[in-house]
């Protein structure tokens, strides 16, 4: 099902409308008083109480989002799930946590209450997940009101979960404990990428009918956004994780020229940090436009490979991005997965290697 799809599902999710007799992406309360939220897709399912109400399903990399009853109706209180790719160890995200609460006009004061990496040691949940990494974080706003931000984030088979509550004070005992019966209740299962490995190596879009080869040891992830019609990363290592992400739109004409003299520029005006050089190289019966990107993300210099091209059927964009220093390592295999790219029309047979 593409991501569309499952846009149009979630509306009618959201909306409270019956599908069958059931409720997409919701599902029926309990005799314990609570609910199952099930984003199959995600690869998530947690049970939560009923009066936390669902605002928003299955949009980029946020599998959920739920409201939560607050004392008064400046406080926004909610519980949300994003998926990211899983570091190498979860202990290289304790220097980076952040509280995720939006800082208003004014700055709030924030004071980090607890930041640990734990092991999980009982419960169903241990049999799926080992530890997790747990921070809490108190905001106070100029008048003295104080908000409480509990993360949790764990790892399921190369993917990264990330619960966060946030909650006012009034709350925030008893809303604690409801997310740790939600975190306990999780169920994981492999997210949907929609993508397949079929015959000779390559791995088939299967609803946009593209097909290219992925660096070696690289494989599918789950994408960062809807625009993402396939997303792939290579092998866990400390520093930026190594990725490949290709967006597509409907075919119209590409002025290959002109971009090359352009779209430095613009790069430019995005990012006051990025340089970039453009050419014109061929790209199976057709040609694209090559751009190197040479940029920060944070403190990481990073480096950008792209390629933009036009088929009968689509324009597409093909982006690797890595740390600069490991661009020379990885090249040729950016160029390789570059170069097979092809679409496909017949129905293909699944690799069996």
């Amino acid at each position: 099902m593409t991501r569309s799809a499952c846009r149009w599902l979630a509306t009618l999710a959201v909306a409270g409308i019956m599908i069958g007799g059931s409720w997409a992406g919701w599902g029926r309360a309990a005799d314990d008083g609570r609910r199952a939220v099930d984003v199959k897709r995600f690869g998530i399912c947690v049970r939560v109480p009923q009066a936390w109400r669902l605002i928003s399903w299955a949009r980029d990399s946020e599998a959920f989002k739920l409201s939560l009853p607050q004392d008064t109706a400046a406080s926004k209180g909610f519980v949300e799930c994003h998926l990211g790719l899983a570091p190498e160890q979860l202990d290289e995200l304790l220097k980076s946590e952040q509280p995720v609460q939006p800082v208003p006009d004014r700055p709030l004061k924030t004071r980090l209450l607890e930041c640990r990496v734990e092991p999980i040691a009982a419960g169903r949940l241990a049999a799926q997940v080992h530890e997790r990494l747990l921070a809490i974080w108190e905001l106070q706003n100029d008048a003295g009101d104080r908000t409480f931000e509990i993360r949790c984030r764990m790892v399921f088979h190369g993917t990264l979960y990330s619960f966060t509550l946030v909650t006012d004070e009034a709350h925030y005992d008893a809303y604690r404990l409801d997310f740790e019966d939600m975190l306990a209740s999780a169920q994981f299962s492999t997210p949907e990428t929609g993508v397949e490995r079929i015959a000779g190596g390559l791995w088939l879009q299967r609803d946009f009918r593209f097909a290219l080869r992925l660096p070696k040891g690289w494989k599918p992830a789950f994408g960062p956004s809807d625009k993402a019609l396939l997303f792939a990363a290579g092998p866990p290592h400390a520093g930026l994780t190594d990725s490949l992400v290709v967006e597509a739109t409907a075919s119209r004409p590409l002025d290959l020229e002109k971009l090359k003299t352009t779209l430095p520029a613009e790069l430019g005006q995005r990012d006051s940090r990025a340089r970039a050089t453009c050419e014109i190289v061929p790209q199976g019966a057709t040609f694209a436009l090559e751009t190197r990107i040479s940029t920060w993300q944070g403190q990481v210099p990073v480096s950008v490979l792209e390629r933009r091209f036009r088929s009968a059927r689509r324009n597409y964009i093909i982006r690797f991005k890595c740390e600069t220093g490991r661009l020379d390592e990885l090249e040729p295999e950016f160029m390789k997965s570059l170069d097979s790219f092809v679409e496909v029309l017949d129905t293909p047979g699944r690799d069996q290697a």
